[in-house]
C-alpha cells in the first residue's frame, strides 16, 4: 500500500504503528491560528468552550494552558478527539476521504 506523502493541509496516516508515530505535523494549526489572529490565549479558551459543550466540568482555561500548548507545538501529539476539538475551535472541520468508492449523484432531475 502507498505511504501518504505530506500535503498542505493536515494527515494522519493511520497505517502507521502507534509506536512509530512521533508526533503530528502541527504545523498547519500553527499557520490556522496565524490566519485568524489567534494567540494561544484565545485557542484555549475556545477550545475549553467547546469542551464544557460536550460536559466536560474540567475543562478550564487555567487546566488546558500547558496541554494546548503542547498539542500545538512541533513535538505535539494529541490524541484524536483533542485534535478534532482544537480544529473546531479554529471554525474548521475533518473530512475524511475513503478510497476506492462509487460516486452517485442523487436528485438529478435533468436524466430522462
Amino acid at each position: 500500500m502507498p505511504r501518504v506523502s505530506k500535503l498542505p493541509y493536515a494527515f494522519v496516516d493511520l497505517y502507521k504503528s502507534r509506536k512509530s508515530i512521533r508526533s503530528m505535523d502541527m504545523s498547519m494549526i500553527r499557520e490556522r491560528m496565524e490566519e485568524l489572529g489567534i494567540d494561544l490565549a484565545t485557542l484555549n479558551r475556545r477550545y475549553c468552550e467547546i469542551r464544557r459543550k460536550k460536559g466536560d466540568t474540567t475543562a478550564t482555561p487555567v487546566n488546558r494552558r500547558n496541554m494546548l500548548a503542547k498539542a500545538t507545538s512541533d513535538d505535539g501529539n494529541p490524541t484524536l478527539e483533542t485534535f478534532m476539538d482544537i480544529v473546531a475551535a479554529l471554525d474548521g472541520k475533518v473530512l475524511i476521504e475513503w478510497k476506492s468508492t462509487k460516486v452517485r449523484e442523487f436528485g438529478n432531475d435533468s436524466a430522462a
